[in-house]
């Protein structure tokens, strides 16, 4: 059942979601479109973004591109922007998960994959919009951090890392760009129900049965309940939001 908070109007908007065809990004991209926002989807799997394109069919235009790649976003991206732009929703989702390992076992490789697709894409894709943004008299840009950005677990220094600087890095913007009308805030989702999860559990029951009862509410999130979140965040209800971030982790950082 979708959600009513669809009524938000998103019209005479263009959305730039990444990793916007699987999981939470996906979730929010079609929450944003049913809302009648036009998108762009940036992802690296070409498959998931022809699916997404089919099912949506309507002002969507996808993008196969590596955000932690400058080369790539100006060579694909750039030009889709000029076209369909300008954009006045960024959504920083994308993201990537290190093996669970002390840094002692981690190789620099993955230390530094994690923190280039998980913070230099959002700088990239920010420097790449906020000049549009500007120019257009303003916009929002929302970086999905993530609990473990407030709290760590072991095992996972390179995420909690990437996540906790996603919350300075928009505390910054928002200081930055709040004389040019732009709003940047960001959302933390709790542990949530998404393919991701379910390969690295091996079934969505191994998941709930191991991470559920880390959150006072008693299960993991759905995706759709944080595209709800983003919905507001990105909309007019939420004008005088700025620089801080929601957390919508079913009481996970509040043990």
């Amino acid at each position: 059942m979708e959600s009513s908070a669809i009524l938000v109007d998103l019209t005479r908007k263009t959305a730039l979601v990444t990793g916007g065809a699987q999981g939470i990004g996906k979730a929010i991209a079609k929450r944003f479109h049913a809302a009648g926002s036009k998108l762009i989807v940036v992802d690296t799997c070409e498959a998931q973004l022809l699916e997404l394109d089919s099912e949506l069919g309507t002002d969507i235009i996808t993008c196969v591109a590596d955000i932690s790649c400058e080369t790539d976003l100006q060579s694909k991206l750039a030009p889709i922007i000029a076209a369909h732009g300008p954009v006045d929703i960024l959504v920083n989702n994308a993201a990537t998960v290190t093996r669970r390992a002390k840094i002692t076992d981690l190789s620099l490789e993955e230390w530094e994959r994690s923190l280039k697709v998980n913070l230099t894409g959002a700088f990239l894709l920010s420097r790449m919009v906020i000049p549009q943004m500007c120019a257009n008299g303003g916009g929002v840009i929302l970086n999905i951090a993530s609990q473990l950005g407030h709290v760590a677990v072991q095992g996972a220094a390179a995420y909690c890392t990437t996540k906790g600087g996603m919350l300075q890095f928009t505390r910054s913007l928002a200081l930055d760009h709040a004389e040019d009308n732009i709003r940047v805030v960001a959302l933390s989702p709790g542990a949530v129900q998404t393919p991701r999860l379910t390969d690295v559990f091996g079934s969505s029951d191994a998941a709930e049965e191991t991470l559920a009862p880390a959150h006072p509410i008693g299960r993991l999130g759905k995706a759709d309940e944080v595209a709800d979140a983003a919905m507001f965040l990105v909309s007019d209800e939420a004008s005088f939001i700025t620089g801080t971030d929601l957390i919508a982790d079913g009481g996970y950082t509040a043990r």
